[in-house]
């Protein structure tokens, strides 16, 4: 049985010569810990920069973003892409990076993005 739950993250780069702005970052992992271990090692290799140069933050698991959600429930996957918006507006990620991914992470996201309000 796998145990991995879906974790996303903001991440963004501070070296000035290979800048990158925030994006959500999704992997699947068992724990926090794992995942955010991934996540930088991963992001290192994928931006090619030292693990230094890249910020994360709110790493938040699948559960905790279904949670904390006020947009659309449906399909599973459409609360993972959604971002803060003020006044009570919802939007959503078009364009996340999916770096360790399970067919079900795929799948769940794939589906969501299907859906994302144009």
């Amino acid at each position: 049985m796998n145990r991995n739950q879906i974790w996303r993250v903001v991440a963004y780069s501070t070296d000035t010569y290979k800048g990158h702005e925030e994006v959500h970052v999704f992997v699947d992992a068992p724990d926090y810990e794992t995942a955010n271990e991934r996540i930088y090692e991963r992001l290192a290799e994928e931006w090619g920069l030292l693990r230094g140069f890249i910020d994360i933050y709110n790493l938040w698991n699948e559960s905790e973003l279904r949670d904390m959600s006020t947009g659309a429930q449906m399909p599973a996957g459409l609360p993972l892409l959604e971002s803060g918006g003020g006044n009570g507006e919802v939007y959503y990620d078009r364009e996340p990076l999916i770096l360790v991914a399970s067919a079900r992470l795929r799948k769940v996201l794939e589906c969501a993005l299907q859906e994302v309000p144009a």
